[in-house]
């Protein structure tokens, strides 16, 4: 039995796969502080590094296949 029909979820891949990227940068430039205290030089540069994730077909891929997996894992060590 279905319970809902996700396939409208595939046009968003690419978006999504951006925002994770350019979230997880961003974080990580930000609590490390390796190019400084600027927030609009981390902004900028997760930001360019998001555009080429998302230009780098295999990498969208990459989150498409990972991120339901470690969504799942986070969901198990929750319960």
């Amino acid at each position: 039995m279905v319970l809902s029909d996700l396939s409208w979820l595939t046009y968003y891949m690419p978006i999504f796969g951006f925002l994770f990227v350019f979230t997880v940068i961003f974080a990580v430039l930000a609590k490390t502080k390796v190019l400084g205290e600027s927030p609009f030089v981390n902004l900028l540069v997760s930001f360019i590094f998001g555009i080429i994730f998302v230009s780098f077909a295999p990498g969208v891929r990459y989150v498409e296949v990972v991120v339901p997996w470690c969504v799942i894992l986070l969901i198990s060590l929750f319960f």
